[in-house]
């Protein structure tokens, strides 16, 4: 049975808990959620869904267990990073006057718990595979692999951008008379990182009538989209903080959760592979020689309990979109490691 390990179970942990049992999720798992402060929360809420699954006549396969004791992750097969804070709104406004972007602050907050992740991982489960999903995501990975085997850690966030951007552009399409349903838009894939230079990989995009499309107005069409999925979280995360009780995450949480939930069954369960956009190093398959070695999410395989690069072809527009996030992504790193002088 393979053993998984949540650290940080705040919103996104109970969510993917909820998940997993609701659904009927498919396989077997030992699922440790480690909190330090709220493990008692979870265990309640543990109880809680069991006694739901009962009255819905249903035993899963999943057996979760509350902890606030980091040594129980020991011997995990994998490990999801979800522990983290947020600035406050106060802190924000002062960030935005000082000219510190949003990703900044969020970084300065999540230092301290990505160097207690990585010190537990490492002394308790250092075969471990590593998801990171707090934010920003893109640095907590780099930060992560200098601390542990780097072979084995990557980020996730352009797979929840590529759902919303699927979101927004079925949207798009609709207003501009398409007449195809969701289902209809085949493949469309966010990647780069997971801020405002998140791109889409248009190699890749397929939906029901392309051709029919001129390309000016193609690009138009995706632009709308695109935009309204970088500004996505930010919305979110704005709608909440007008709540008159704020839970701990102000931000997404429900997609968040999903996404661990099908990299969880991915490795569970030896059936086809999950294809999804990870941080990871870009490799010579990719096509971008300039670029090897740096980081950015590009599509990664999940099957038989491991993790491999996918290749697509990259090249003209999506080279370029490529190069200029990377380029902004390391401009923003070696201003923020340089002032908090981070190693």
């Amino acid at each position: 049975m393979k053993k998984i390990s949540i650290y940080g179970s705040g919103q996104i942990g109970l969510a993917a808990m909820s998940n997993v049992l609701f659904t009927k999720t498919k396989g077997q798992a030992e699922v440790i959620m480690y909190s330090p402060r709220n493990s008692k929360r979870v265990e309640g809420a543990y109880m809680d869904l069991l006694d739901a699954n009962s009255l819905n006549g249903y035993k899963s396969g999943w057996e979760f267990k509350a902890t606030g004791d980091a040594s129980d992750i020991k011997d995990s097969d994998i490990v999801f990073l979800c522990a983290g804070d947020s600035p406050t709104p106060e802190e924000y406004e002062q960030g935005w006057k000082n000219g510190v972007d949003d990703r900044m602050l969020q970084a300065q907050k999540n230092i301290s718990i990505l160097k207690s992740f990585c010190n537990d991982v490492r002394k308790y489960a250092p075969n471990a595979y590593v998801f990171v999903v707090s934010n920003p995501v893109d640095m907590m990975t780099e930060m992560a692999r200098q601390e542990l085997p780097d072979h084995k850690v990557y980020g996730m966030g352009c797979y929840l951008d590529t759902a919303r951007f699927k979101r927004e552009f079925f949207d798009v399409l609709k207003n501009d008379g398409w007449q195809g349903k969701y289902e209809d838009i085949y493949q469309a894939w966010i990647i780069g990182h997971h801020c405002g230079t998140m791109f889409l990989h248009e190699e890749s995009l397929n939906f029901q009538g392309k051709d029919s499309y001129f390309k000016e107005e193609l690009r138009t069409l995706i632009d709308k989209a695109l935009t309204r999925t970088r500004n996505r979280g930010l919305e979110i995360t704005k709608v909440n903080e007008q709540a008159a009780t704020k839970k701990l995450n102000n931000g997404a949480y429900y997609a968040p959760a999903l996404m661990v939930v099908k990299v969880m069954t991915a490795f569970v369960n030896q059936e086809d592979a999950l294809l999804l956009p990870l941080n990871r190093y870009i490799v010579e398959g990719d096509g971008i020689e300039a670029l090897l070695g740096y980081q950015a999410q590009l599509l990664c395989s999940i099957k038989d309990g491991g993790v491999s690069p996918y290749f697509v072809k990259i090249e003209g527009l999506d080279a370029d979109n490529l190069n200029a996030s990377v380029k902004t992504y390391e401009q923003s790193k070696q201003t923020f490691f340089s002032a908090y002088e981070v190693k």
